[in-house]
């Protein structure tokens, strides 16, 4: 049997990442992913991930900027305040002029909901970075376990922690890199037949 692999065997190194500064917009991102993504429709094999590492002025990953992070950050920040519930708006129905006002201020937030999805883009792509990523602090070792590892993605719900070296962050692990060394060692050893 094959000794165990750690994280650093299975990592993709953060070199292979696209960094984007925290004081950029949303549409820099886009422009770069349109372009990265143009390039690859002919290179199959290519190295494309779709997430950037966002960093501060001196450089340092303090942030992620996922496509998740990239669509999130096209619902307009008005939109984000709670909502009442419904129970809220019956126990003020006697008071019309209140209810109407705050059914008013709901349309005004979600208008956006209606308009067409080229308005949306065109609209929010100002915002900037730090406004849409995530944060994210190094969870692995590279000398961790690749048992840590999805330990550590279910139990945090992160789908790429970063891997660090002493202080250093050295690179990622997510679910395909898991997945590619499952494939490598399923056979007749884990009662799998070919």
């Amino acid at each position: 049997m094959d000794t165990e692999k750690r994280v650093r065997d299975i990592m993709a190194p953060i070199e292979e990442y696209e960094t984007i500064p925290v004081d950029g917009k949303l549409g820099d991102a886009l422009a770069v992913l349109k372009r990265k993504h143009e390039a690859q429709k002919g290179d199959a094999g290519g190295v494309g991930h779709r997430t950037f590492f966002v960093t501060n002025s001196r450089g340092k990953i303090i942030g992620k900027l996922s496509i998740y992070d990239l669509i999130r950050g096209l619902v307009p920040e008005s939109s984000k305040k709670p909502d009442h519930s419904r129970i809220f708006y019956s126990v003020l129905s006697g008071r019309a002029m209140e209810v109407s006002d705050e059914v008013g201020d709901f349309q005004r937030r979600f208008q956006w909901i209606r308009s067409s999805f080229f308005d949306l883009v065109k609209q929010e792509a100002g915002k900037s970075i730090g406004e849409i990523m995530s944060p994210v602090h190094p969870l692995l070792a590279e000398d961790d376990t690749i048992n840590q590892a999805i330990y550590v993605m279910f139990k945090e719900g992160i789908r790429q922690p970063l891997v660090s070296r002493k202080d250093r962050i050295v690179g990622v692990v997510d679910f395909n890199h898991i997945f590619e060394e499952l494939i490598r060692i399923v056979g007749p050893d884990c009662g799998v037949r070919w």
